[in-house]
């Protein structure tokens, strides 16, 4: 089977969208399920994007996720809202706070959103790019299921609890600042999609369930990754366990239930968003002249030998660019599972014969 097949980024997002409705999901939830994954292959992110589609599509089935979930909104405060997604999948929960965040900002300046009980959420960025495409700058975190121990720990107790920025380009013809990473030193999809392939792993990445240094993918998701800058990443997990767990009352540490290993509890994990207006805090013309003036210096920086300077986000474009053009490669092993998904659900198969591009 040839290794890599490209794909056209709107068929994608049709298959996906027809199997999620089968599994119960309304029109508008199933495509922003969607466009979640299919935003995430987009921008080079394929641990996150359609090779989750099987994992959020059983656990509809199986009722450990909500095919229609009943949001429940609380406003305390002008600029907090807290959200109960009653286990709605992740896409569905960060979409719904990302816009409330976004629509508080745009009247109070600011806005800020806490999830309780949702799932996984694909890749940040999608939504904190929302936002920016908004007017807004923006941050997200959430807490994920253990996979990390704390520093000086043995086992996994914190999950790998990704975060995103994004700040909009200093003009629209710009590319937005976008930041998004996980607080291990690797995020657990990569071993999953080493694990995947039965690829190896690099050193340094991952220990197994006895706490050794380990290459095999298969023994680190036993194990645990480890964080990223030691106790530095183990200190940000903990921030965004407190942000995306304490402050909105879900799930924190070993009460957030692996979607992959546990098929009896829902997963039990958090959300928290935060959106700054900049049209309240400056003008066009200050923003423009404040952030271009310190993206131009950068770029202008001596460089290493052989080296550039690049913002984070300018990849993104680029990889987005390429893949709308010619298409969201797919591995063997997700063309399996994408085929694997068709046949159980009874939706129409993706050609893989380059007719879908």
């Amino acid at each position: 089977m040839q290794d890599k097949i490209a794909v056209a980024p709107t068929t994608l997002e049709h298959f996906a969208t027809a199997i999620l409705q089968s599994v119960g999901l309304s029109e508008e939830d199933a495509h922003t399920v969607a466009w979640a994954l299919v935003a995430a292959n987009l921008e080079g992110i394929d641990t996150h994007g359609v090779s989750r589609l099987a994992l959020y599509a059983r656990r509809v089935r199986a009722g450990l996720a909500s095919a229609r979930p009943n949001l429940q909104w609380e406003h305390p405060a002008p600029a907090v809202a807290l959200l109960d997604a009653d286990n709605a999948l992740g896409p569905v929960a960060a979409m719904a706070a990302i816009d409330e965040a976004v629509r508080i900002a745009t009247t109070q300046g600011i806005g800020m959103v806490a999830v309780a009980h949702s799932n996984h959420a694909a890749a940040l960025s999608a939504y904190t790019e929302r936002a920016a495409e908004a007017g807004c700058i923006a941050l997200m975190v959430a807490n994920t299921p253990p996979a990390m121990p704390p520093w000086g720990g043995r086992e996994a107790f914190l999950g790998t609890n990704p975060l995103a920025f994004c700040a909009p380009g200093p003009t629209s013809n710009d590319a937005p600042v976008v930041v998004d990473m996980a607080t291990s030193l690797v995020a657990r999809g990569n071993i999953i999609m080493a694990a995947r392939q039965s690829q190896p792993i690099p050193e340094g990445w991952a220990v197994d369930a006895e706490g050794n240094p380990t290459t095999d993918a298969q023994a680190a998701l036993a194990g645990a990754v480890l964080p990223m800058a030691g106790a530095k990443g183990y200190a940000l997990a903990l921030m965004i366990e407190i942000l995306s767990a304490v402050v909105p009352g879900t799930g924190w540490g070993p009460h957030v239930y692996s979607p992959y290993n546990d098929w009896n509890t829902p997963t039990d994990s958090g959300i928290w968003c935060l959106a700054m207006y900049v049209g309240s805090l400056m003008s066009p013309d200050d923003y423009t002249k404040r952030l271009g003036g310190l993206l131009n210096a950068l770029h202008e920086a001596p460089t290493a030998p052989g080296q550039e300077i690049r913002i984070p986000g300018e990849r993104r474009v680029q990889v987005r660019k390429e893949r709308t053009a010619h298409g969201i490669p797919i591995d063997a092993a997700t063309r399996k599972e994408l085929d694997e998904l068709s046949e159980e659900f009874h939706v129409h198969p993706l050609s893989w014969n380059g007719s879908d591009q």
